[in-house]
């Protein structure tokens, strides 16, 4: 029990001291610069902003935005599997492939209803 709790400890020990020595790395290796007009402007679409912030944006990109995350957590349920895959009895591989098939479904029902295309249809 003392040596799991040590281990953990260790763990966390180095972990923090690690992140402390890489930021305090980060710090001293920067260069001082000046920011000019060109490293100040809009950077994340590569294009000046020429509306408001309020701009709606079509349906279209929350519905990928949430099959993504969705998809996202279904794979995250395969990881117990992957740890326990040779001691699988027939009952939970079946399971495991019914599990496969609906994600299979999902996918191909998305492809199908034209939800992953980033273009509209006319």
């Amino acid at each position: 029990m003392t040596t799991e709790l040590y281990n953990i400890a260790l763990f966390v020990l180095f972990s923090f001291g690690l992140s402390v020595l890489l930021l305090a790395i980060s710090f001293i290796i920067t260069f001082d610069t000046k920011l000019d007009i060109e490293k100040s402007s809009a950077y994340e679409c590569g294009f000046q902003p020429f509306s408001e912030s309020r701009y709606q944006f079509e349906i279209q990109f929350y519905l990928i935005a949430i099959l993504f995350l969705l998809f996202d957590i279904e794979i995250l349920y395969l990881f117990p599997f992957a740890l326990s895959f040779v001691s699988l009895s027939y009952a939970s591989f079946i399971y495991l492939l019914i599990f496969f098939m609906l994600l299979f479904i999902g996918l191909f029902y998305e492809i199908s209803r034209g939800i992953l295309s980033f273009y509209k249809k006319k």
